[in-house]
């Protein structure tokens, strides 16, 4: 047992030498070794304190942690069918264990214990955060519910946490098991020409003659936006949008519509288990937002500011598709299409010759530059550390003034096969000290999903760019923290309608004419983006916020009214749920065959169940907190350190709307948010 690689001290993972035979192994040992250091804890100390009951504790709760989140990574980018039965097999012992943690009597008047205690009020902010958060924890997870009653909550948890691994694998399998081998050149009329080199080079590696289009999301955006066959670009939309349903051109084979309506029903059960209406009650309860009232009330004024623009910007497509293309009503799979002409035509600027701009190691470069700039931060890659693919990087931030280490990430940003799609940030490990006094660093994955193939040069269009510093913004959060009590340090503890906050403060960079001057240039001379593209580039900003925002709304309206207005009488309560909002807010003609449900792993197989609108809660507060910026100066190092300061190096640990107005000096405003798109 000595040699399993996930059994190490180590801090970064083995992954060479990880193999799916260590994964039980090391789990159960970890669980053993957790459950004798709380029986040890329990059984040595009458009066508990921070030292004596939280530290060790949390030692034991690092060394899982840092187990299964290289095994949940693994299972996201280096998807197989031995590692999935395998984690399957995982996933209810870790599931059984943290009942057991969180339905432990002992434990818990152990907390409130040391809540109790004098000591308390000397701890620091953190400290005392880390237990109110415990306590709060507790009492969310049924530890006052009878018997009975916490014999059903333990397996509604269980339950749903495979419904949901399910979900995710269907989305997985069901987005891998379709593709499109084009022999027709023809057919590819319009692409852009990296798009059509990858489809060639993904053929030749299936052993196929032509060009091979998947569902991964640039393949088939560059058939959406690009292909003038109308037909081909209807078969990819209905392949795309029904996958994992049944409907579509794999009908019932991974079928997520049972899975949604039996996660919602035990998610209903178990909020009522626990006291509240709905789920939607139950997941604000960790959140900034006070109630689901306060929510809609949010949401609803959006949609006032934002349809009628919407309404009007679709008008002006359609007829823009029928003065030039003669096409007398947009359907769903020509919007992107006709959208990307009408860009065109309106601000001159072509994907494909924009990418050539954005050559993916000068964007890199461009960004590490700007996060010196704003907080005096250094980026050093290191060639020294086990990866799990070739593609993957590694690199460390360091204080400029003095050379701290603050901590590292991996970065994985390119498609392939067995990787889950999108893009994300994950939690390697996190900052705390450990009992020797020493410190272990916080380390970030970065993973998106982007095209590798393009004439040996890896080229990146804007929206990409844009994507790597969302993420980015995550991996900044979790990395910069002061804060030692992992509980509470980098993204840890932050309440969910916070947490997107650097990440769309990242974005905002994409789009300042100073930083495209050090983030952009041309592939083969270096030139600067010229002066018109440029121009253009800015008014295109503001291109259709209101669909694209309408759009977000959608979701998140059909994500709470699918938890907040859910009874367990109802059948079919997600496509109804769907219906009733395509009816009332969508501004294209609704297509009934479309499934996205089944594929939205945000609310099915994620954190953001009754929270999408977490998104545009965060746009509101990081428009504000670029605002500050732009007043006094984008790069203004003062401000930059201020908000390194208040906000991103604090982690869970305090209030985010106290850490907001330290920052800003006020409460957040929406007229930010309406000034930066344009309104």
């Amino acid at each position: 047992m000595k040699r399993n690689p996930l059994l190490t001290q180590s801090t970064l993972p083995h992954f060479s030498i990880i193999k799916t035979e260590h994964i039980i192994p090391a789990i159960k040992t970890i669980l053993d070794n957790y459950r004798k250091d709380i029986d040890s804890v329990l059984r040595k100390n009458n009066t508990f304190n921070w030292n004596n009951l939280y530290r060790p504790l949390e030692e034991a709760n690092n060394n899982l942690s840092k187990a299964w989140s290289t095994i949940n990574h693994l299972n996201a980018v280096k998807n197989s069918n031995e590692l999935r039965q395998v984690y399957d097999k995982c996933l209810p012992m870790i599931l059984e264990f943290n009942n057991w943690i969180m339905h432990h009597n002992g434990l818990y008047k152990a907390y409130q214990a040391l809540k109790c205690n004098a000591e308390f009020n000397k701890l620091n902010q953190a400290q005392r955060q880390s237990i109110e958060n415990k306590l709060r924890n507790f009492k969310l997870s049924g530890i006052h519910l009878p018997i009975e009653k916490k014999r059903r909550h333990k397996n509604i948890m269980i339950k749903l946490s495979i419904l949901e691994n399910q979900f995710s694998n269907n989305v997985l399998d069901s987005t891998m098991g379709w593709t499109k081998l084009i022999q027709n050149n023809s057919h590819l009329d319009g692409i852009p020409g990296k798009y059509i080199l990858a489809a060639k080079e993904l053929a030749k590696k299936t052993g196929g003659k032509g060009w091979l289009f998947t569902l991964d999301t640039t393949s088939y955006l560059s058939i959406m936006k690009y292909a003038n066959n109308r037909e081909l670009r209807k078969e990819m939309y209905y392949a795309y949008n029904t996958r994992a349903s049944n409907t579509g051109p794999n009908a019932g084979k991974w079928d997520n519509g049972d899975i949604m309506e039996e996660i919602l029903s035990l998610r209903y059960e178990l909020s009522k288990l626990l006291g509240f209406n709905n789920f939607a009650e139950k997941s604000l309860a960790t959140k900034m937002a006070k109630s689901p009232k306060q929510v809609l009330k949010f949401l609803n004024n959006l949609i006032k500011i934002y349809y009628k623009k919407a309404k009007k910007e679709l008008e002006e497509l359609t007829q823009f598709s029928r003065n030039y293309y003669k096409i007398k009503q947009i359907k769903p799979w020509d919007l992107d299409y006709y959208c990307e002409k009408q860009k065109q035509h309106k601000f001159s600027i072509k994907n494909e010759k924009l990418c050539t701009y954005f050559p993916e190691e000068l964007v890199i470069k461009g960004l590490f530059e700007l996060i010196n700039r704003i907080y005096n931060i250094d980026v050093k890659e290191r060639y020294d550390i086990d990866i799990w693919h070739p593609d993957v990087r590694f690199f460390e931030l360091y204080n400029h003034k003095n050379n701290y280490l603050y901590g590292g990430l991996y970065l994985d940003i390119y498609s392939r096969e067995y990787k889950r799609e999108g893009a994300w940030m994950s939690n390697c490990v996190s900052r705390l000290k450990h009992l020797d006094n020493s410190y272990q660093k916080p380390v970030a994955y970065l993973i998106c999903n982007f095209n590798k193939s393009f004439d040996k040069q890896i080229l990146l269009n804007h929206d990409e760019v844009i994507t790597l510093f969302h993420e980015f913004g995550h991996c900044l959060h979790h990395i910069l923290t002061k804060i030692d009590v992992a509980d509470v340090s980098g993204t840890n503890g932050v309440p969910l309608d916070a947490i997107e906050l650097p990440s769309q403060f990242m974005e905002y960079w994409c789009w300042e004419p100073e930083v495209l001057t050090f983030l952009s240039g041309h592939y083969k001379t270096g030139n600067p983006l010229p002066k018109k593209t440029l121009k253009n580039m800015l008014k295109y900003k503001k291109y259709h916020i209101g669909m694209f925002f309408m759009r977000q709304l959608e979701f998140c309206l059909f994500d709470f009214n699918l938890h907040i207005k859910y009874n367990d009488h109802e059948n079919n309560h997600v496509l109804s749920t769907m219906n009733l909002i395509k009816k009332q807010f969508s501004i294209m003609p609704y297509i009934e065959w479309n499934r996205f449900p089944n594929t939205f792993s945000h609310i099915f197989s994620d954190d953001y169940a009754a929270g999408y609108y977490s998104y545009l809660w965060a746009d509101v507060l990081a428009a504000n907190v670029f605002a500050k910026f732009k007043d006094k100066g984008i790069f203004n190092r003062i401000i930059g350190l201020s908000f390194l300061n208040n906000i991103l190096s604090q982690g869970g640990a305090e209030n985010p709307s106290i850490l907001f107005n330290r920052f800003l000096g006020r409460k957040p405003n929406i007229k930010a948010m309406l000034d930066s798109k344009g309104f």
